[in-house]
């Protein structure tokens, strides 16, 4: 076994903390960046690694001492047991503030827990929605766009309505734009489902970041910003679907959601057409 450089970033001294939105992408990203590498190579066969960390290092604080709250980003995440943010971020407890539901779904409580982070914590320079692909929740919504009368059985489960519910606009846009970019017969495609679920969660995670911006606007700037991304869980890497015609299929990445219909409109379509949901249809 070999020791390494231990993946996570260490709790955070005030001269350390992202004092901007950028500096706490960068930081974020960078932290997926050796996340995702360790695990690439011990995928391919690389001998596994010992991580050397110290109690301090979890961000926990000594023994006997309670640390006061310090995050640098809050997060609305997916609860998906595949999906823990601070780990596939690289960051060390009390770096990141993290609402987690089922389908990273926003709703007043998962709001008013997040304004609890900007209004009373000082520290907090990022909010950001991330869903993931293969979502569960994302799943439910698709098949229950493709056989609406299955929805009756969601539609009578109020705890399971109120999660399925909110993805069915993104579900319908998803469906919608991949028929204007791949021709109408796209659900005879054999992964056409799948492509449906990821394309579903991202622009889910889009409109939510949205959402946000419209709550958060009194504080957005230089200060504070929102974005959204998703995790794919193959790769390990937070990002997107690239629109790029050469290198990645898959874009590493925080992204500012679309100000407005128009906007969201074309995300889908530019997402429908990438390399990575194409590949999808074909699997």
């Amino acid at each position: 076994m070999t020791d390494t450089a231990p993946p996570t970033h260490r709790p955070l001294t005030p001269a350390q903390r992202p004092e901007t939105p950028a500096a706490a992408i960068a930081a974020l990203m960078e932290g997926n960046r050796v996340f995702s590498e360790l695990l690439a190579e011990q995928s391919a066969g690389g001998a596994p690694g010992v991580v050397q960390i110290a109690l301090e290092d979890l961000g926990l604080g000594l023994p006997g001492v309670a640390p006061p709250q310090q995050p640098f980003a809050a997060f609305l995440g997916c609860a998906d047991a595949r999906a823990p943010v601070e780990l596939l971020f690289g960051q060390a407890a009390n770096n990141l503030f993290v609402v987690r539901v089922a389908g990273n779904v926003l709703d007043s409580t998962e709001l008013g827990s997040l304004n609890f982070a900007v209004e009373r914590l000082g520290t907090v320079r990022l909010l950001c929605v991330l869903g993931h692909t293969g979502c569960g929740a994302a799943s439910a919504a698709v098949d229950a766009y493709l056989a609406p009368a299955a929805y009756l059985g969601v539609a009578a489960n109020l705890p399971l309505q109120a999660i399925v519910s909110p993805l069915m606009a993104p579900a319908r846009g998803a469906a919608d734009a991949l028929r204007r970019v791949a021709g109408n017969d796209v659900a005879d495609r054999p992964g056409y489902r799948a492509a449906l679920i990821d394309l579903t969660a991202t622009l889910h995670a889009a409109l939510q970041a949205g959402v946000l911006r419209r709550a958060f606007h009194n504080r957005l700037g230089d200060k504070l910003d929102a974005v959204y991304a998703v995790y794919n869980l193959a790769s390990r890497r937070v990002g997107r679907p690239s629109a790029a015609t050469e290198g990645d299929a898959w874009e590493p990445g925080l992204f500012a959601p679309p100000d407005d219909e128009t906007g969201f409109d074309a995300l889908a379509r530019g997402l429908a057409g990438s390399r990575y949901i194409t590949a999808t249809l074909s699997q």
